[in-house]
């Protein structure tokens, strides 16, 4: 072999042991960037989840305080005038349900994450739902000063879903809406009849909105965004993320955008169906599962 030739190898070899270099390099490289994400969303994880354990303390001790308080006045009170005894008693009842939708999130999450979440599809009509969702939280927007306009189209096709969670869905949407929306503000409900097979809900106001930070934080478990007012958020801070899953769960897509002093639009869309695709659908889902498909078929992914 001429000198020529031996160069050549040799400059081959060169670059073949540069290029596996260059390969191992960037492999190293993207490994130290996985790590190095890993690490900083477990540090965000574990800094919101201190945050949210340190906020469930007085979450959970107002309503209790408030149903031992006025249960105690009732008890040690024997004549109290009716009005006062059904006034506490509306007190203590307020309390117990805003107690038992506090500890009802944290169990939807552990569900989430643990794969386990499961929704009841039926036929459902969507008008008569979005009203009575409507009128649940009109009082309170009327109190605030803002005003809820719904706007839902005409001859919708039936949606396969679960009425309980559409229904919670609908009311954390709404809830944030008129929660972070200030005096003289607007919320806009809006259903739709996509051609493509399915029906498309949103929920606009006009509030303070939230800043790309903000917007991450709220879609992630525990995560909370101050209000309208500037005050620390009630609540979990779960609503955002569960009815995301809950969205998914349903064969649906949830989408959330929002740009700070504009407002906020939560929009998801739910497929359609026949009577007959739910029924089937139930009884598969009813049906006892295969264990070798059991064994193979992957655990649902947490919701992030």
């Amino acid at each position: 072999m001429n000198s020529y030739g031996k160069s050549w190898f040799a400059n081959g070899s060169l670059i073949g042991d540069f290029s596996e270099q260059i390969r191992m390099a960037v492999t190293q490289e993207r490994s130290a960037l996985a790590v190095n994400t890993a690490r900083v969303e477990a540090e965000l994880a574990s800094k919101a989840k201190s945050e949210f354990i340190a906020s469930m303390s007085h979450e959970l001790r107002t309503p209790l305080n408030a149903i031992i308080g006025f249960s105690d006045m009732m008890q040690s009170h024997k004549d109290l005038p009716d009005e006062q005894t059904d006034q506490y008693a509306t007190y203590i009842n307020e309390a117990a349900q805003h107690l038992l939708q506090l500890i009802n999130e944290i169990l939807d999450v552990s569900k989430i994450q643990a794969g386990a979440l499961t929704v009841d599809l039926q036929m459902l009509d969507v008008k008569p739902l979005m009203e009575s969702c409507v009128h649940f939280v009109e009082m309170r927007a009327n109190a605030q000063g803002v005003s809820v306009i719904c706007n839902i189209a005409e001859d919708l096709p039936p949606i396969k879903a679960d009425p309980l969670r559409l229904k919670q869905v609908m009311l954390n949407l709404l809830s944030n809406a008129v929660k972070f929306t200030e005096e003289g503000g607007k919320v806009v409900v809006e259903v739709t009849s996509e051609e493509n097979g399915y029906v498309a809900f949103s929920v606009t106001d006009t509030g303070r909105g939230m800043s790309q930070e903000e917007l991450l934080m709220a879609t992630q478990p525990f995560g909370q965004v101050r209000n309208g007012h500037g005050d620390a958020n009630e609540g979990t801070g779960l609503g955002l993320p569960i009815s995301a899953a809950l969205i998914k769960s349903h064969g649906g897509k949830f989408t959330l955008e929002s740009q700070l002093n504009t407002g906020t639009c939560a929009r998801f869309i739910i497929p359609t169906g026949t009577i007959n695709e739910v029924h089937n659908e139930a009884e598969n889902a009813s049906a006892p599962q295969n264990p070798a498909q059991a064994e193979t078929d992957s655990p649902a992914q947490p919701v992030h």
